[in-house]
């Protein structure tokens, strides 16, 4: 499979933007009285309207782009594998499907790590294999991996973090479920000494990731999911990817990391 760089999905025609417009005022009513509220309102429109899309998605579509995703994966990341650490969301109802890339990267001799959530929307993470037992978690209405729990620092030998969004654009920006817990986690991750020196080393106009900036983050999204630049409604407390990848291949905000 080459590794090209896909599109990103078109702008919506007037009369579909229209329509969505729409759609958004008729689930928030007032839109707020200052910018604050007024992105709050419109993040959660965005956020609705895309949860939608995702959960029309035909099956068939979302279990073949679910299998694409996971060979486009492993065909980019295991040659390059330096520490064979990478950190995997648990995918939940319509999100694409990780449970095969979990174990095809567990089978391939990878530690796979995923997130456990914690108090004050805050995450750690915990090594996954298949059978690991599990527990509910007491923040969230969710089964997670038991095992030893890991902060950021384990971060500064992963090699990939492949992390959930709704959509994501060309900037790098990506919109969650609305609870900032990877906001948090992808700021903490920009402390690591390797990706602070990254960025001294690194031109303004050639930011993107680097062997010595890892671990690299890669937002995972089906095909209409990816978003021309400045779709995604964002402040600054928005926190970048370095990547995207769809079941076309990746797409990289910077130089492609080697």
């Amino acid at each position: 499979m080459s590794f090209h760089q896909p599109s990103p999905a078109s702008s919506p025609d007037p009369a579909k933007g229209q329509a969505q417009v729409q759609y958004s005022e008729s689930l928030t009513g007032n839109r707020g009285d200052t910018p604050e509220e007024v992105l709050r309102h419109r993040k959660q429109d965005f956020r609705t309207l895309w949860r939608a899309r995702r959960r029309e998605l035909d099956p068939a579509d979302r279990a073949e782009q679910s299998a694409a995703l996971t060979q486009t994966v492993l065909q980019w990341y295991l040659p390059r594998a330096l520490h064979r650490r990478a950190a995997v969301v648990m995918s939940y109802g319509s999100e694409p499907d990780t449970g095969p890339l979990r174990t095809a990267l567990h089978e391939a001799g990878v530690e796979v790590l995923v997130p456990i959530t914690e108090p004050e929307r805050r995450m750690s993470w915990t090594a996954w294999h298949p059978g690991v037992e599990v527990a509910r978690s007491p923040v969230a209405p969710i089964d997670e991996p038991v095992g030893e729990r890991l902060g950021v620092d384990t971060f500064a030998t992963v090699d990939l973090v492949l992390v959930p969004a709704q959509v994501v654009d060309t900037r790098g920006l990506r919109l969650g479920q609305g609870g900032g817990y990877y906001d948090r986690f992808l700021s903490g991750l920009e402390q690591l000494p390797q990706r602070q020196q990254h960025r001294r080393e690194t031109p303004v106009d050639d930011a993107g990731p680097a062997p010595s900036a890892a671990p690299i983050t890669v937002a995972m999204v089906f095909r209409h999911e990816f978003l021309s630049h400045g779709q995604v409604p964002s402040d600054e407390h928005d926190r970048p990817v370095d990547g995207v990848v769809t079941p076309d291949g990746f797409t990289w905000f910077g130089a492609e990391p080697s």
